[in-house]
């Protein structure tokens, strides 16, 4: 690693431009095979970047991948992309590394990359530790907060807490990871725009934060089908409370402001916001409680965009459902769907992340292939054209294992 990595992980991004013109110098260099195979290692980003959150050490918009300063294959184990606003919005960047912490790049307004400083224009455009933070085994990131499950089983979070996404019994903002209370046993997590899910080891889910659109899936289900839904009650949560009905969950995804679930036997349950389709069940009707996605089986993964979802196959094909009007459905038209349909041209899928209204999906070969809005550049294919069907991203790289974006904001990382 080069030393410039190390001493630009701490810096604003503000005060980088001579060392960011150092690094694009060594960046042009033939490089040795070693070298080169280190380099296919790295953590890739593209997209928008006006709040640093490619980790770049730059602001620059990326329509193809650069390289996230100092953090390689080798050394990290997950990653997570927050952000809100779609494509006007801010972003920001979580790694988790093999030793248990975290690093976090990108806005930090709202204390979201935990280091302790926070303010209206902190932004970090290189990565830098999460402070006080270890034993960590998986991490989420939201619109403006971030989530941590540690190894024990219980979950820490930092960033903004106004509708009391941070699950700590308050509403005041966290520039350093706090518990979230009452959690124990968990095994998965998820973040919202602004709330928050927890999966724990029994199969039920439990969530917090915002309910303005019933995102928690908190309210009771009408006795009668015919019966309009409640208004969700309550608005929000301080703190995390079980979801009704819901106890063989293996899997939990956050969009912008709905919630999926998978189910152990390859179903999945949706609830939350629906006016775009994006909860499956064939209405435009939000659902303050879980209802059942239509036609869809032997699932087994999930993703979630600000108005549409994703599923993956048993047969490593891909599924999608919601808003359409940017190709993010990824069935070659432009149509909403308010159940799901195939994504063309997709096979050999292991693993899928979705932004606001774009997708990823990695493939089993180790290539990227991308679809949906692409304004600023976020599916990397070195143009501004929107794809209604998939195309290839890091072709070449064939190592790719991990995807991520975040699902309100418009860049993608992918290691």
């Amino acid at each position: 690693m080069h030393p410039l990595h190390r001493k630009l992980r701490r810096v604003p991004v503000t005060a980088v431009p001579a060392l960011v013109a150092s690094l694009t110098l060594l960046g042009s260099l033939a490089l040795p095979t070693s070298a080169a195979s280190a380099y296919d290692l790295r953590l890739r980003s593209w997209g928008l970047n006006t709040s640093g959150q490619l980790g770049d050490g730059t602001k620059t918009q990326r329509l193809t991948p650069t390289s996230v300063v100092g953090l390689s294959g080798a050394e990290l184990t997950a990653v997570a992309a927050g952000g809100t606003g779609g494509s006007t919005g801010s972003g920001f960047g979580l790694a988790l590394l093999a030793n248990g912490t975290v690093e976090a790049w990108g806005k930090n307004d709202k204390g979201q990359l935990g280091n302790g400083a926070t303010s209206t224009t902190d932004e970090w455009a290189v990565p830098g530790l999460v402070a006080g933070l270890g034993g960590v085994d998986a991490i989420a990131a939201g619109g403006a907060h971030s989530l941590a499950l540690l190894k024990d089983g219980t979950v820490m979070s930092w960033g903004l807490n106004d509708k009391g996404q941070l699950g700590d019994g308050t509403t005041t903002n966290a520039n350093l990871p706090v518990t979230v209370a009452g959690l124990a046993d968990v095994k998965a997590i998820a973040a919202g725009d602004a709330f928050s899910m927890a999966l724990l080891k029994d199969g039920t889910v439990k969530t917090w934060g915002n309910n303005d659109k019933g995102q928690l899936g908190i309210t009771a289900k009408p006795a009668s089908s015919t019966t309009a839904p409640p208004a969700p009650t309550p608005a929000t949560r301080t703190t995390a409370i079980t979801v009704p009905e819901l106890t063989t969950v293996k899997g939990v995804t956050a969009g912008a402001s709905h919630a999926l679930a998978l189910l152990a036997d390859g179903t999945v349950m949706s609830w939350g916001l629906n006016d775009k389709g994006q909860l499956g069940d064939d209405s435009v009707v939000n659902k303050p409680y879980p209802v059942t996605v239509l036609e869809l089986k032997n699932v087994t993964g999930l993703s979630a965009g600000a108005s549409h979802s994703i599923a993956l196959l048993q047969d490593h094909t891909l599924r999608g459902w919601g808003n359409n009007a940017n190709g993010q459905v990824g069935d070659g038209t432009l149509t909403q769907r308010n159940t799901s349909v195939p994504i063309l041209g997709v096979t050999g899928a292991i693993g899928v992340a979705s932004g606001a209204n774009h997708n990823l999906a990695v493939l089993s070969d180790g290539t990227v292939q991308s679809w949906g809005l692409n304004d600023k550049g976020q599916l990397g294919d070195g143009t501004l054209v929107q794809r209604p069907t998939p195309v290839q991203v890091l072709a070449k790289s064939g190592s790719v294992s991990m995807v991520a974006a975040p699902s309100n904001g418009s860049f993608s990382l992918a290691r």
